[in-house]
């Protein structure tokens, strides 16, 4: 009869198409501390079954990529598919003690995480994905479009300080017409803060400008605002949805 044993030296999360290494070490008995050499070692990954797990079975029980590192100490590394689904798989060790012929299992636990693209952030109403999407922007990095997403985020906050609508626990609205709102006036904004490029708000204490020979003079009413100013377009989509506090329809 098999025993069932955990290690927790468990692989990090790893995004799809990217690589982990799992290992194991075989012990006289579960932290002994005590090596034991092993023979017949595989590995199989699959869904685990908890409420945010994957799904299917990645990597179907095998020997073969597993290499011996020393006494009872062996190796995996995998790569993902591109096409595994996020979320939580349970890594299955299994072989024979030398010292008592005994089979044993090791679990460990792996968490795919959704490609950071296509998800929001937490704290955010749009991912990087759904930003190149309704602005068509492919070539600012996605590492300044996340920063602006989130500055973007912050102010629709502000903007929508007094509104009224259903949302879940981590604060994202639980509409899915609203969800769609926010989504286009959070990349519409991040759009306007990528364009003007001052994320501190410090150029607006200033009349005037000059870079590299370039100068610019900026509006009265523009400078020295107490708040960052809604982009024109993120501000017609509120607007128009109905979503601002001084706008007819506040319950969603």
């Amino acid at each position: 009869m098999a025993t069932l044993q955990t290690q927790s030296n468990a692989a990090s999360d790893v995004f799809p198409g990217g690589q982990t290494t799992f290992k194991v070490q075989f012990e006289t008995f579960l932290n002994s501390g005590v090596p034991c050499g092993a023979s017949g070692v595989t590995i199989g990954i699959a869904a685990s079954g908890a409420a945010d797990s994957g799904s299917g079975t990645p990597v179907s029980t095998t020997s073969a990529g597993v290499t011996a590192l020393g006494t009872g100490l062996y190796e995996y590394v995998w790569t993902v598919p591109t096409a595994t689904a996020a979320g939580s798989y349970l890594v299955v060790w299994s072989g024979t003690r030398d010292s008592d012929s005994v089979s044993v299992i090791y679990t460990q636990a792996v968490n795919v995480a959704a490609v950071a693209e296509t998800v929001p952030l937490p704290g955010c109403y749009a991912s990087v994905a759904q930003y190149r999407a309704w602005s068509g922007d492919q070539v600012t990095p996605a590492s300044r479009v996340t920063i602006a997403l989130q500055r973007a985020t912050e102010q629709m906050d502000v903007a929508l300080v007094a509104a009224v609508y259903r949302v879940d626990a981590d604060g994202m609205p639980l509409d899915a017409a609203l969800a769609n709102v926010l989504v286009r006036a959070t990349s519409a904004q991040a759009q306007y803060i990528i364009a003007v490029n001052d994320d501190a708000n410090v150029k607006r204490e200033y009349a005037s400008t000059s870079v590299a020979g370039v100068s610019a003079s900026r509006a009265a009413h523009m400078q020295a605002l107490a708040l960052p100013p809604i982009a024109p377009q993120a501000l017609a989509i509120l607007r128009v949805a109905g979503v601002l506090p001084a706008a007819p329809l506040v319950n969603w």
